[in-house]
């Protein structure tokens, strides 16, 4: 899809154009909201939204770069109010910009270790800015450069956030399975004590 030649048809009121643009576009964005919202029932209408929001304000948009990252950065805020709205939100997102402990070296093979459910479930315990860089980096395949550009800050501070959200999704990952390990050993307790009572 030519973007430039195909927003400047949209820009003139191509009705065709316009749905080209949203059929070819929509699965992509679809996709992130689905992942940021772990397929809550909004994300139709989140999605939709983001489209809304973009033809809305194409008079003043800039082709400067890919228009689904400027897609994705939409969705992104939408997500982000929506839970606001829905009291949703799971961490306080103060920026952490770099891990204390030098030591720490988190490594990506720890998102292999998990089923693609539960790795989104893993996820949706980060902070919202560090889940949009592990979603754009590994569902997306962008690279840094191109995520800073989505949300609009330094490539250094997207490697920091990128890192720290490995090393939290590690700690998360090891709290679920301590917690699984807890709940069935409970659950083998509460069997041995029922066959006592028999």
């Amino acid at each position: 899809m030519n973007e430039k030649r195909i927003i400047k048809k949209i820009r003139k009121g191509d009705q065709e154009s316009l749905n080209q643009f949203i059929e070819f576009l929509y699965p992509q964005v679809y996709r992130f909201v689905y992942r940021k919202l772990q397929g809550d029932a909004e994300c139709a209408d989140i999605t939709q939204e983001t489209f809304i929001r973009f033809i809305s304000n194409i008079t003043t948009y800039k082709v400067q770069e890919k228009v689904i990252h400027y897609l994705y950065r939409i969705a992104s805020n939408l997500c982000i109010d929506y839970w606001r709205k829905q009291e949703r939100m799971m961490f306080h997102e103060l920026e952490v910009e770099r891990i204390e402990d030098t030591n720490i070296q988190p490594h990506e093979s720890i998102l292999k270790k998990l089923e693609s459910e539960e790795l989104l479930k893993c996820i949706a315990k980060l902070p919202s800015f560090q889940q949009d860089v592990i979603l754009l980096r590994y569902f997306e395949q962008l690279n840094f450069r191109e995520i800073a550009a989505v949300l609009e800050v330094n490539e250094n501070t997207i490697k920091s956030r990128h890192k720290l959200a490995l090393h939290r999704l590690e700690i998360i990952m090891k709290g679920d399975k301590s917690n699984e390990k807890r709940n069935h050993n409970s659950k083998r307790k509460d069997a041995r004590n029922k066959d006592c009572l028999h």
